[in-house]
């Protein structure tokens, strides 16, 4: 009886993949290394002077999210042509423009140690965390991409490491091509996803817990063809 009835056991697991296993071979995540030289047509976010053409939403101590005019709140400010960011409250600094393929890049630093913040692409409302993905800005996880609040992709875990130390600045290049992310930081691929939904919304800085800067916010949209490509042969 006990080898009868781990003939059936066998037999079960047997037809279970032979069901399944169609679908698993059919499906191939499209991950893609960006192609790392591009011609002009940059558009300046941040003019070096103030947040004009941006948005700043806070959480408040009810838990609540307030949206704010930039001269309204004192957590997002300009200083010598640089954003600094205190942290406390959390929130988010975002543009006013949706966007879907393009190349965003800014250059972040954490002028007292180690420190956490986020580029926030696809993001669907003024949330701290909205349903958007999440390109990490934490220092030992910067490049990392994973989805938050409802939304998903395929893959996102980092290659390696790449973060310059405290008090040095990174530049930071997140590409987007109809759902299909990749994370530059230093000059390094870091994080390559796929499949992301939702795959067009704001991009969002945050502040998350301590002083953070930002400056050099720009962007490229493009048409999609031929802008990511397989990664490069060894």
């Amino acid at each position: 009886m006990r080898n009868q009835y781990q003939i059936m056991i066998l037999a079960s697991l047997v037809t279970g993949i032979l069901l399944i296993s169609p679908v698993m071979a059919q499906y191939v995540p499209d991950y893609r290394w960006p192609t790392l030289t591009y011609e002009e047509g940059w558009t300046e976010l941040f003019n070096g002077e103030d947040l004009t053409g941006w948005v700043v939403y806070l959480r408040m101590e009810d838990k609540s999210t307030k949206r704010y005019l930039p001269d309204d709140q004192t957590v997002f400010a300009v200083q010598d042509g640089i954003v600094t960011a205190t942290g406390d409250p959390r929130g988010c600094l975002r543009t006013l423009d949706v966007f879907d393929n393009f190349v965003f890049h800014v250059e972040i630093r954490f002028p007292e140690g180690k420190g956490n913040t986020g580029v926030l692409i696809y993001c669907q409302e003024d949330e701290v965390w909205p349903q958007a993905v999440e390109c990490q800005g934490y220092n030992d996880h910067m490049g990392r991409i994973f989805p938050i609040r409802g939304a998903t992709l395929e893959g996102g875990e980092m290659i390696h490491l790449a973060t310059n130390p405290p008090g040095e600045w990174n530049t930071y290049e997140v590409y987007s091509e109809e759902g299909r992310i990749a994370t530059v930081v230093n000059g390094k691929v870091v994080g390559l996803a796929s499949n992301a939904d939702p795959s067009t919304g704001y991009i969002c800085l945050q502040s998350e817990g301590v002083p953070v800067e930002f400056r050099n916010i720009k962007i490229k949209r493009y048409t999609p063809a031929h802008r990511m490509r397989p990664k490069p042969q060894e």
